[in-house]
């Protein structure tokens, strides 16, 4: 039996006992009991509230209330005078001139200099100005011959702007005469113009570019260009080149295809030479958030007198933002082929026969890698490396003869299949319109297999190729008032093959390693006002002499003081 059980029973035990002892007493008689106690019971007596109760009411009775009606006039006695709202305006134009007007002098080696610019002013329709250079020297360097030279250059231009077009037209004239000055004085020349050579160029141009923001439209760009080149030894070049551009977007893609059309003919007085190159190049250009590519190959066609090639050079560039504009590596692989013209050589070495041999450079093709990116907001940078493989790059030799009269003072052009690498790098610095600093730098190997293209010949150097180049270069503003300019131009050490030996009609020929060139140039300008300027430029400060062509040396230390103005 569990607790609440016995509890129970315990409960129904006394009850039933409880009535047994009532029914018992009933029967009995009446029994009296006294109880005996000090405890006397009193009542205490009541307290009455006397107040009344009282109604308060809570609404207060607004006393001396007053109403009236304000009257105003409809037309006020007086005016006001109204703001103006706040415009946001653009800043001022900067105020274009019509002309410029650049002289200097140059005492040692009697050089004068003049430069001319007028142009039109700003305007939504067209633009259009002339320019004209020129730059000489009446010299006589030691112990070599006449080294005066003359350069004049003019250019008219005009531009024509249309709703979704641009019509461009140029004209160039350039005149430079110099003279085959690399012989020893112990050949007394006396006569100037037996050495003088000049070349004179004319170049028309004229070009079509469309501005389509539809990204349905077919942008073009469309160039017509024709020079002739013609100097005081019969030779006459005339080059006509079509060049057309095309770009549209397919599914978000940018496609670019352009088109050449390059055609030169080159007479001499015991040969001509023409040539014709077509090339398309088509190529995918895609983006991303972090990365960019090319992608195409470029078709060329090269009718080089009787001969006939096909070329196909692959296009692939592409770059990968790693972080943030600071870290851009990139990589590719390209290729072309290289028109070799009696201008493009005669640019590089005034100093050529002018019945200068012709072969276009086949660069079969590069590759790149590198890596790119900022520093700062002010800072930037750029480093590669290139191996590329070249048929028939060009190098210049003497042209040693053995006519007993000839001067052996101007170069002939070997062409050799050669491999190039190249290691590169630039660093580049600008703080806002005060400072500017760039320095950059190429290093170069070359590979020969030594065969010359045109003749039997082998050659196991770069000639006059130097195996670096180096410039340094910073711009001084202070306050838009004193300009400072410094450069710093090295060249390395490069090859030059020169006469060892020569027995009757025999010549044995040595390598000669042409040291390298360091050339400091400093200069200052002092801008009096808008409209007038002084400046002083001083030229290979260390007074060195070196040559970059064999037998040719170069200017010593020499300035130049001038003064640019605005007349109107």
């Amino acid at each position: 039996m569990n607790r609440a059980q016995i509890y129970f029973s315990l409960i129904l035990i006394l009850f039933f006992s409880s009535m047994t002892m009532v029914r018992s007493q009933t029967n009995m008689n009446d029994i009296n009991f006294q109880a005996e106690s000090e405890f006397q019971p009193t009542i205490k007596d009541a307290v009455k509230f006397t107040e009344l109760p009282e109604i308060r009411d809570t609404v207060h009775r607004i006393t001396n209330a007053n109403y009236a009606i304000t009257s105003r006039p409809m037309f006020p006695k007086y005016e006001v005078t109204p703001i103006n709202a706040a415009k946001m305006q653009n800043e001022p134009l900067t105020k274009l001139y019509h002309s410029l007007i650049k002289v200097g002098y140059g005492p040692i080696y009697n050089m004068p200099y003049a430069e001319v610019w007028a142009n039109s002013t700003r305007s939504r329709d067209m633009a259009y100005g002339v320019h004209y250079k020129h730059f000489s020297s009446m010299s006589q360097l030691q112990d070599v011959g006449y080294s005066g030279f003359s350069d004049n250059e003019a250019e008219l231009f005009g531009k024509k702007f249309y709703k979704k077009h641009t019509l461009c037209g140029d004209f160039n004239y350039k005149r430079n005469v110099m003279h085959y000055y690399g012989f020893d004085t112990i050949n007394k020349i006396s006569d100037k113009d037996f050495t003088k050579q000049r070349f004179q160029l004319f170049e028309p141009t004229v070009r079509l570019q469309s501005h389509y923001t539809d990204s349905s439209k077919i942008n073009h760009i469309v160039q017509l260009s024709y020079y002739n080149l013609t100097d005081l030894y019969y030779a006459n070049e005339n080059n006509v080149k079509l060049k057309t551009g095309l770009s549209t977007y397919i599914n978000k893609e940018s496609f670019h295809v352009n088109f050449l059309a390059d055609y030169y003919n080159h007479k001499q007085p015991a040969d001509t030479i023409g040539d014709f190159i077509f090339s398309v190049n088509p190529y995918f250009e895609a983006n991303g958030k972090k990365w960019h590519a090319d992608l195409g190959v470029n078709a060329t066609l090269d009718a080089f007198g009787p001969q006939t090639k096909f070329y196909f050079y692959p296009q692939i560039n592409a770059h990968f933002n790693v972080y943030e504009n600071i870290i851009i590596p990139y990589a590719g692989v390209s290729g072309g082929l290289i028109k070799n013209s009696y201008r493009s050589l005669s640019n590089e070495n005034p100093f050529i026969r002018p019945d200068v041999q012709l072969v276009n450079t086949h660069n079969k093709f590069n590759v790149f890698a590198g890596l790119r990116g900022n520093l700062s907001s002010s800072t930037s940078y750029d480093a590669g490396v290139k191996w590329g493989m070249y048929d028939n790059m060009h190098f210049f030799l003497i042209d040693y003869a053995t006519d007993k009269n000839s001067l052996d003072n101007k170069f002939k052009v070997a062409y050799v299949n050669v491999g190039l690498l190249t290691v590169s790098g630039s660093v580049k610095y600008q703080y806002k319109e005060k400072i500017h600093f760039i320095a950059k730098g190429n290093y170069y190997s070359y590979s020969l297999n030594g065969t010359d293209s045109l003749s039997i010949a082998t050659y196991t150097k770069p000639f006059h190729k130097p195996n670096y180049d180096l410039t340094l270069s910073g711009l001084y503003n202070l306050k838009s008032k004193i300009i400072i300019k410094a450069d710093i131009f090295a060249i390395g050490s490069q090859w030059a093959l020169t006469k060892d030996v020569e027995t009757g009609n025999s010549i044995t020929y040595k390598p000669l390693l042409l040291k390298g060139l360091v050339d400091c140039n400093l200069g200052a300008e002092y801008r009096y006002s808008k409209m007038l300027s002084f400046f002083i430029n001083f030229n290979n400060i260390a007074n060195m002499r070196y040559m970059r062509w064999e037998k040719y040396p170069t200017q010593r230390f020499n300035l130049m003081l001038g003064l640019t103005f605005v007349p109107f």
